[in-house]
């Protein structure tokens, strides 16, 4: 297995010993090829269909003899995964052998139509990613060149030892994936019962026991006691108590999933029901801001209402920025959106105010503290990466459905760039300005609203603009919990399959949210 020089290299000039001499002495064996390759790919001279044959049909050994490792996982990726649609090739056609055997028609097409696309997808996977491989082995070769010209010590040469730490890698990998390919993985419930029947001292075959611990689900370990059943009535006077009920004799016992969701859903029905009032306090709060604000983006006749949006759009972003507002408002108006618009707005604006009111002072906490950035860094992070929908589940136990809970919702997942941003303008704002002021007098309260806050203003401009766009950015998700607003009109559309009124409305959404972006970044910009 030798590297020629091929005969497409018509662009590659004639190259003197003294340039080609350290390519040579990098490759080894084939010297003269990759000396020419090389140079030419150091004076953008390889043509763009330039391919090591030699490579593209020896495959990821090539590149384990040649030490490089991002080709051999390339060239590996691409032979398993062609080598794992054979072996369903081979399984899809033993279940349509079993199905004509059982009389179901309806499963032998099924399984012969996929037994055709595997073995189409295992030719053109390995076709085309030979292809792809033999294109990229002699680039990607050449950047293991450049590390090892900084770096004698890095491998370099031809050494057919290294095909030993190769074939390591390809016996770990392979026969498990071939073999979990060639197999209909068994059910979780046939791998629970068997644990089961094992503990209860049953016999169960090799193959099966097999089959349950490594294709199959992640073998459950632990197995737990039910939970006594917790319930909170309320005796003769009116107060709740606990009553506590073990479970019925006989059932088996539960994994740790079950345990832990029980044991979770325990502790927020006792919340619930003996700290009910700490609950229903926050939500008549936030019903009754939301009501105020409300009253004032619905309970405005239209033509006012559009008459104010479009003078401070004008006073803060000026006449271009204006007229887009006003387009905006006219396809609300005209498609019959303006009061839920009114609506969505309202909901919008009261989360940002919560928001700002909370993600302020954190973030000049963060900004100012490394103990507050080390507690509240992961949290945000925490906050930023569950998907949006999680946030819905603690806010329908604790706060029932309806608008409060939609506006908490959207508050815990539109915060975190509002204390961010604030803490990253804090941090920004130069050092030797702080000391100039602290230079003059200023004490630490002057130091942060006179020096600070006017500094990091545009960093928190834009985090307020963050915090509107994701607030925006949730109601459709909060409708799912009764906030109500445009996001309802969606989420009514999506569930009656009515996909124009739910694109109009989506239209309305994002019209919104530019409205407000183009505004807020323009008012910003100006300022700045």
């Amino acid at each position: 297995m030798t590297d020629t020089t091929p005969d497409h290299m018509g662009g590659a000039t004639a190259a003197t010993t003294d340039e080609t001499k350290p390519f040579a002495d990098f490759a080894d064996k084939s010297g003269g090829y990759f000396a020419q390759t090389f140079l030419s790919i150091q004076k953008a001279q390889l043509p763009a269909t330039h391919v090591n044959w030699i490579a593209a049909i020896a495959g990821f050994p090539w590149a384990a003899i040649r030490a490089n490792k991002m080709l051999f996982w390339v060239g590996f990726l691409i032979d398993l995964v062609a080598a794992v649609y054979l072996m369903q090739v081979w399984k899809f056609s033993r279940a349509a052998e079993q199905a004509v055997i059982d009389n179901k028609d309806f499963l032998v097409e099924r399984y012969e139509n996929w037994t055709s696309s595997s073995l189409w997808a295992a030719v053109i996977i390995f076709v085309l990613g030979r292809l792809l491989y033999g294109w990229l082995a002699d680039r990607l070769y050449f950047k293991q060149y450049n590390t090892w010209r900084v770096d004698h010590s890095k491998p370099s040469g031809w050494d057919t030892k290294r095909l030993v730490w190769a074939a390591v890698i390809v016996a770990m990998i392979a026969p498990l994936m071939l073999y979990r390919a060639s197999q209909f993985p068994p059910e979780e419930r046939t791998c629970i019962k068997q644990a089961r029947a094992i503990a209860d001292g049953e016999e169960v075959g090799f193959k099966d026991r097999f089959d349950c611990l490594i294709i199959g689900e992640f073998p459950t370990i632990v197995w737990l006691d039910r939970r006594d059943i917790v319930t909170y009535p309320r005796d003769d006077n009116g107060d709740r108590f606990v009553r506590r009920e073990a479970p019925r004799e006989g059932l088996p016992p539960v994994n740790l999933n079950s345990y832990t969701a029980q044991l979770i859903d325990d502790g927020i029905g006792y919340l619930t029901a003996f700290y009910g009032f700490f609950f229903d306090g926050i939500t008549a709060g936030l019903r009754s801001m939301l009501s105020a604000i409300t009253a004032v983006f619905v309970g405005t006749p239209w033509i006012i209402a559009m008459g104010a949006i479009m003078a401070i759009s004008y006073t803060m972003a000026g006449t271009r920025i204006t007229i887009f507002v006003a387009a905006s408002l006219c396809y609300l108006a005209l498609f019959g959106f303006w009061q839920t618009a009114m609506d969505t707005m309202s909901l919008v604006v009261a989360a940002s105010i919560i928001c700002i009111v909370f993600g302020l002072p954190l973030g000049i906490w963060v900004g100012k503290s490394k103990r507050g950035q080390a507690i509240i860094t992961p949290i945000l992070d925490i906050m930023q990466t569950i998907p949006s929908f999680v946030y819905l589940l603690p806010a329908v136990a604790f706060f029932s459905i309806g608008k409060p809970p939609g506006i908490l919702a959207t508050v815990i997942f539109a915060m975190p760039p509002m204390v961010r941003l604030t803490a990253l303008g804090i941090r920004h704002v130069p050092e030797n300005t702080k000391e100039a002021a602290l230079a003059f007098g200023a004490n630490p309260r002057q130091l942060l609203t006179k020096v600070e806050l006017p500094q990091a203003l545009p960093s928190i401009m834009a985090g307020v603009n963050q915090v509107v766009m994701m607030a925006l950015s949730m109601v459709v998700v909060a409708a799912l919990i009764g906030a109500g607003g445009m996001g309802f009109i969606v989420t009514e559309a999506l569930a009656n399959t009515r996909t124009g009124a739910g694109i109009l409305a989506g239209i309305g959404i994002a019209l919104l949210a530019m409205m407000i972006d183009r505004v807020v970044q323009k008012a910003n910009t100006v300022k700045h």
